[in-house]
């Protein structure tokens, strides 16, 4: 088999496996919401099973996601995915953007391939324990206000 039809047979390969969506390439291409927030309410990481990593930061404002940055490292679903998931979740409540599943990741994207619903999945678990983060963080201080269980209004 000569390198030409090698390469076509692998091209073939891979544009059957990958989503030919506009929407899965604008995200892949060009992905959302990159990099950091320049002030986080939180932050969490993600590994998924494969290995790929995508780190969310959270700018919350009230109850409402203002700002879902993501640094996504790995493969081309990874990316698409975290970009979506930023999509999806800017602008909600926390209530909405708890309420965001992997199908809605999928759905964003116009289409993933089942063997890649884990990106989805390492995109919107990243995003639940960046909340997570935040509420720890933000009522871990509200309790720290409090010195005593007189202060807070509690009986001694």
């Amino acid at each position: 088999m000569s390198m030409e039809t090698k390469h076509s047979a692998h091209l073939e390969e891979a544009a059957a496996v990958i989503p030919s969506s506009r929407r899965f390439w604008r995200h892949a291409r060009v992905p959302h919401n990159l990099g950091s927030c320049e002030t986080p309410s939180a932050s969490a990481i993600g590994v998924g099973s494969c290995g790929d990593k995508i780190q969310v930061e959270l700018h919350i404002a009230g109850d409402i996601l203002k700002e879902v940055k993501c640094a996504p490292q790995g493969c081309v679903y990874t990316q698409a995915c975290a970009s979506a998931m930023s999509v999806l979740a800017t602008n909600c409540t926390i209530e909405q953007a708890l309420k965001i599943r992997p199908e809605d990741v999928a759905n964003e994207l116009e289409g993933l391939p089942e063997d890649h619903m884990h990106c989805a999945r390492l995109a919107i678990n990243t995003l639940g324990n960046a909340i997570a983060e935040y509420y720890r963080v933000h009522f871990a201080a509200d309790r720290s206000k409090y010195s005593s269980p007189s202060e807070a209004g509690g009986k001694v």
